[in-house]
């Protein structure tokens, strides 16, 4: 049988995929401030939906659909943040500068994420990546001057898929360390850091708040998630608004959780992204003015493995917080970037393939050196 590969029309899109492109019918900065992006779908087989992102430049964009922004900008704010050895961060520093306005000449990006839920972790659906070639075709004739891009592929799920990226000759461009959950409740109760957690969490006195009581909790969340991912860490992280909360929840996209304290204030949250068999928590937030040893992380990170055990799904808990996920049975996994660039000029081939080289040879080994 032919393969079919086409932009799906609005009527056709099926899923989770439905209703974020029914939400990305307005502009993606309504919906998240710091993104500027085109969105469509793909639709393939008739079976199998992508969302699509197209971008050209848009260097102020968050990291989920700007390499830029993740390759020069958030690495500049990683190494302030997690690298304590001084030359190695002077070093490390030299090194971003010196490439950030290089890329920018070369178009950095101009570029399609496929399979772009514009989420922090981007979770794919059960695929054995038979379609890549097609895919690729399809959209280098759509995009000739674009990279086409497939974001977190990580080793411990996607090995096959890795592999099937490189044999269509896509480059495999490191990002960063992800925590994997895939071991039973029975297992995840022997650490005991997780016997520490659960009786902290049955002392604080927080009441847990299911998915159904949250609707009215989402201003608190938005302003938690803010107060951690923008104002503690970067800006470059997404700037999610009230209205893409809301729109996540009235379409059951986002199932959110969280714990308040005796005056009804929301002291921690986590808000659940699911796709066929991993789920993810790409909303997160706690009261970062709390004392410490309240435990309030504990409280939203907990939230989102005791989901994964109730639901029976593979927890994939992003990066971050790396000892603290290590502790409690999350096994680290390099998260990579298959791009696709044959088909572009040579400058613009020299440009990725100089990140991946610094990705590669010295990003992922610092990784794995320092357990990030």
């Amino acid at each position: 049988m032919a393969m079919k590969i086409r932009w799906a029309e609005p009527h056709e899109i099926k899923g989770k995929v439905r209703a974020f492109s029914t939400m990305f019918e307005a502009d993606s900065h309504l919906l998240i401030e710091n993104v500027h992006t085109q969105y469509r779908v793909l639709y393939i087989n008739e079976e199998l939906f992508f969302p699509v992102t197209i971008n050209h430049t848009e260097w102020d964009n968050a990291f989920v659909c700007s390499p830029y922004s993740a390759y020069a900008e958030y690495s500049k704010e990683e190494v302030q943040w997690t690298i304590s050895n001084p030359v190695l961060r002077f070093f490390l520093f030299l090194v971003i500068r010196s490439i950030a306005g290089w890329l920018k000449r070369g178009e950095f990006n101009k570029n399609v994420h496929v399979n772009n839920y514009l989420l922090s972790t981007n979770p794919y659906p059960e695929w054995s990546g038979n379609e890549i070639a097609e895919i690729t075709d399809f959209l280098k004739s759509e995009f000739p001057d674009h990279a086409i891009i497939f974001r977190s592929l990580n080793e411990y799920q996607h090995r096959h898929l890795l592999s099937e990226f490189e044999a269509h000759q896509y480059e495999k461009v490191g990002s960063r360390q992800v925590y994997i959950f895939d071991l039973t409740k029975e297992a995840w109760l022997k650490h005991r850091n997780n016997k520490h957690d659960n009786k902290l969490i049955r002392k604080s006195g927080l009441r847990l708040i299911e998915h159904d009581q949250m609707k009215a909790y989402l201003p608190q969340a938005l302003e938690l998630y803010s107060a951690l991912y923008l104002e503690k860490y970067s800006k470059l992280n997404p700037q999610f608004t009230l209205r893409y909360f809301n729109e996540c929840y009235d379409a059951g996209l986002i199932e959110f959780q969280g714990y308040i304290d005796e005056s009804g204030n929301l002291k921690a949250f986590s808000g659940q992204f699911i796709v066929d068999n991993t789920i993810t928590s790409p909303l997160v937030g706690y009261d970062t003015n709390a004392p410490r040893e309240q435990g309030l992380y504990i409280h939203a990170a907990q939230l989102a493995i005791l989901s994964k055990f109730k639901k029976g799904l593979l927890l994939n808990l992003s990066s971050g917080a790396a000892e603290f996920k290590r502790l409690r049975g999350g096994e680290a996994s390099i998260e990579y970037s298959a791009v696709c660039i044959h088909h572009l000029p040579k400058k613009r081939q020299r440009r990725w393939k100089a990140i991946k080289f610094v990705s590669n040879k010295i990003g992922v080994p610092i990784i794995k050196k320092y357990k990030l």
